[in-house]
């Protein structure tokens, strides 16, 4: 019996994309090229483990002269580029009576804050973000922590991510996985799995 529903963050309870912030912030600095990747990706390791800030990772990242005004509007770009749908808030509302949520995501301090002075955050009993724990998905320590947690059993969870190769180590450990595609669809594949979305 589902206990608990786990969400990842980017691109699943949060929609935004790192290929747009990259673009934005190309033309910030001034960069005449264009961004392109065949997914989301692990922005930096490192600064998704929380070992570097966010002003380190972008120098690095962009590897040209940022002026402090150009960070100042990058970390900007990059604290407004995720965002919560008014669908996504009203499915997590109506879960959240029935099942223990959870958030295990690749993320970072900054951006964290900010989701969390937002109230997007408020709906989950149990955040378990990489740049606290020093660990990335799909690192299976990750997952287990999540349970630990939890306190539940893997059979007891499911697991949503955008992306194929993080929802891999949760299948393995005998959780149901769910890989996102829309609200809409993520509410469709809730209520085959028997759980209650009303």
């Amino acid at each position: 019996m589902v206990k608990s529903i786990i969400f990842d963050v980017g691109g699943v309870y949060l929609q935004g994309s790192f290929i747009d912030f990259v673009n934005k912030s190309y033309r910030v600095l001034g960069i005449e090229d264009t961004f392109h990747a065949d997914k989301e990706v692990v922005f930096d390791s490192d600064y998704n483990r929380g070992k570097i800030t966010a002003e380190e990772c972008f120098r690095e990242y962009f590897d040209v002269p940022i002026s402090d005004e150009q960070m100042e509007r990058i970390v900007d770009l990059w604290t407004t580029t995720w965002k919560a749908t008014d669908e996504m808030l009203d499915l997590v509302g109506r879960l959240k009576g029935n099942y223990k949520l959870a958030i295990l995501s690749n993320s970072d301090l900054v951006n964290s804050r900010k989701y969390m002075e937002r109230g997007w955050y408020s709906y989950f009993d149990v955040l378990v973000l990489s740049h606290e724990e020093g660990l990335l998905k799909p690192e299976q320590r990750i997952y287990d922590i999540t349970l630990e947690r939890l306190g539940l059993s893997a059979s007891e969870c499911v697991f949503i991510d955008d992306q194929e190769d993080a929802l891999v180590p949760a299948r393995k450990m005998g959780m149901k996985t769910i890989l996102y595609k829309s609200t809409e669809q993520l509410e469709r594949e809730l209520a085959d799995l028997g759980l209650k979305v009303n």
